[in-house]
């Protein structure tokens, strides 16, 4: 399960700094927020692309389905057909 506990922090900008930030991401179609969220992440870049994705468990799971897929074994549904998804899913 992933960990969607939030981090929130308080932060002091000068008057012309605060604009000069907002007025870069209203440009790009962001709020003040996400925009400090972009810088920070393409800040850390690397060390995000290194952090693991998904747990052990998960990977190997993954990694068995698309085995599956390429060997084809895979069973196709329609996702409208309710009956015939939760046959597929196991669902009664």
């Amino acid at each position: 399960m992933r960990d969607t506990a939030r981090v929130q922090k308080l932060i002091t900008f000068s008057p012309q700094l605060y604009q000069v930030v907002l007025t870069k991401a209203r440009q790009l179609g962001l709020s003040f927020g996400e925009y400090m969220r972009h810088l920070a992440v393409i800040d850390v870049k690397e060390e995000i692309e290194r952090l693991p994705m998904v747990d052990d468990a998960s990977d190997k799971r993954i990694g068995q389905s698309l085995k599956d897929l390429e060997e084809g074994r895979y069973t196709e549904v329609d996702p409208s057909d309710d009956k015939a998804l939760n046959k597929a899913l196991g669902i009664q």
